[in-house]
Formats: structure tokens, sequence, C-alpha cells
């Protein structure tokens, strides 16, 4: 697995950036930079350890889960909650004549991307209720799925002024030095999708709150390796059986057992198609102790035999 920093300092092109946040940390932390890679590096894992919000601005950016892949094309914008995130960042084919000189532009994926923790987005939220009188509440529809950690959309001309105020910035840490403009700046990204109704966002948005309060789904997914009961699950999230279960339905849209076995068995795709490692070894690391049942879970899911998928991936 590699974490969001090391997969921006490895590319080819990558931008000057301020630092990644770090997996932990203790106050409002936020980061901007632009990522940018010349050539397809296949998915990967990327485990973010706050929010993200970006724009691809050249290419198509693949988030892949168990049961589909969704693709966020060049003039969308994106957000991705906290966890670890399969993706995969596909350059387009060029652009003619892009170059001051005349000469076309190779192959390029980049995308501006602004990282922020959960209570930067409530005192976004808290600036528009208290400076500006806005009355906010759960919109009346466009719930995204709740097995998916992300959501997307088209952007539209004042969300792209807004991320093109970002561009000064690029490269450099003066927003992670300032966070009043940060919250400013979220302040404004928040304003844009309320007034547009852009339910799907706003309802992330308002889920970032949510989590401060109660960290379940982070909890959940910081645990999908750990062999732990059902019945400790609800222990490490402070909650009863019955109110586990619930919430974790609402939350994933289906059963614990279920979505951690989906999970595991997405790890074990990416290591089946990326390493050389023995398929016994990749069921033992993915917490499947019977290899025989691993590989009968694993055709059910994907169509083929690890070995099989091995083998066609590699024609």
């Amino acid at each position: 697995m590699s974490e969001l920093p090391n997969m921006i300092q490895s590319a080819e092109t990558a931008q000057t950036a301020a630092p990644a946040p770090a997996v932990a940390n203790t106050g409002p932390t936020a980061a901007l930079w632009q990522y940018e890679a010349q050539e397809d590096r296949g998915a990967q894992w990327v485990e973010l350890a706050e929010n993200l919000i970006g724009m691809v601005e050249r290419g198509t950016k693949s988030i892949q889960y168990p049961h589909g892949r969704y693709t966020v094309r060049a003039g969308e914008i994106f957000l991705m909650t906290p966890g670890k995130h399969y993706v995969e960042n596909i350059p387009d084919a060029g652009e003619p004549a892009a170059q001051a000189d005349g000469t076309e532009s190779g192959p390029l994926y980049r995308e501006l991307c602004l990282a922020f923790d959960n209570r930067m987005v409530a005192d976004a939220f808290s600036t528009l209720v208290s400076l500006y009188g806005m009355d906010i509440r759960q919109p009346p529809g466009g719930r995204p799925d709740p097995t998916l950690a992300h959501v997307s959309t088209r952007s539209w001309p004042e969300m792209g002024l807004f991320f093109d105020s970002l561009a000064p910035y690029r490269g450099t840490d003066y927003m992670s030095r300032h966070p009043q403009l940060m919250r400013l700046k979220l302040a404004e990204f928040a304003y844009m999708v309320i007034a547009h109704k852009e339910y799907g966002l706003q309802h992330k948005l308002l889920q970032c709150i949510d989590r401060l309060s109660d960290p379940f789904e982070s909890i959940i997914r910081s645990s999908i390796f750990e062999n732990l009961t059902i019945e400790e699950l609800a222990v490490r999230t402070n909650k009863s059986l019955t109110s586990f279960k619930n919430d974790f339905q609402r939350v994933f849209g289906e059963t614990p057992h279920r979505w951690i076995i989906r999970q595991r068995l997405l790890h074990a795709r990416l290591l089946v198609i990326s390493t050389n490692k023995a398929i016994s070894q990749i069921g033992y690391e993915c917490r499947f102790d019977n290899i025989s049942h691993f590989i009968k879970l694993f055709k059910r899911e994907f169509g083929l035999t690890p070995l099989s998928l091995r083998q066609e991936q590699r024609q």
C-alpha cells in the first residue's frame, strides 16, 4: 500500500507541494497541491488521512470498488473521505499545440487537490451560519450510495472559478500557514455546493461533521485486516451489538461480515495483479486462514481464480 504523499512524490512531473497531512494529527490541518503524472502507473491503494476535494484538469481518475468502477473525468470534481482507496490516474492522449512554442504536449494526468480534516469542515459551516445566517440542514434528496467512499459531479462555472482562485497558492505552504484563509476557502466551497444544490457533495460534507462526534466509519475502515469478531467491533465503536449492526447497515449498505470480506478480497485482487507473491501468501496476508476457501470466495467475487486472473492480466 502507498500513502498519498509517496504517490505524489513519485510522479515524474509532480509539482513542489505543501506536505500532505500526516496519518495522525491533533488539530485542524489542510494542504493544497497539484499532482501530475505523464504515464499510467496502474491502479494502486492510496490511504487518505484526511478528506480530499479535487478537480481533474486533465486525464481521468478511476476509483474502484469490489462491485464496480467509477470514473471522474476532466472538468469534474470529487470528494473522497479518509481511508483506503483503490485508484488509477490515467493520462489523456496529449493536447495539440498546448505549449508556448506551438508544439504538442504529451499525455498528462493533472488534478488540483485540497485536503482538510473534519474540524475544518465544521468551522467552515459555522462561518456560513454565524456570518451569513445560512440555514444549513440535510438536503431533501441526492443521498450518495452509502457503500461508496467518494462522490463526484460535473463542475460548473462558479466552481471552476473557485479552483482558479487556488492557483496562486499551488506549490506553497501559504494556506497551511494561514488556517483562517483555509477556513474561508472551505466556507466558499460549501456555499457554492449548497447554492448549486449539489446534494451528493452536501451530504458528504455534512457527514464530515457527523464523524467528529461519532468516528464509527473511520474505526471500521481501520479494522478491516484485524481478526475481530462482530462483538469486538461493536465494543470498539462503543455500541451495543444491535445498534452496531443497524449503524453498519446504514453506513455501508450491507452486513459487517460481507463488507469486510469484500474489502479483503479487493486488496487480494490488487496483490494478485501487481505482485509475484504466492496465492497462499496473499490469502494469509488478507486474513484468509483457509486458502481453499479464499480461492472459492475470490472466484465467486471476480469470476476467476486468483491464478487465472493473474495469467489473464499478464497475457
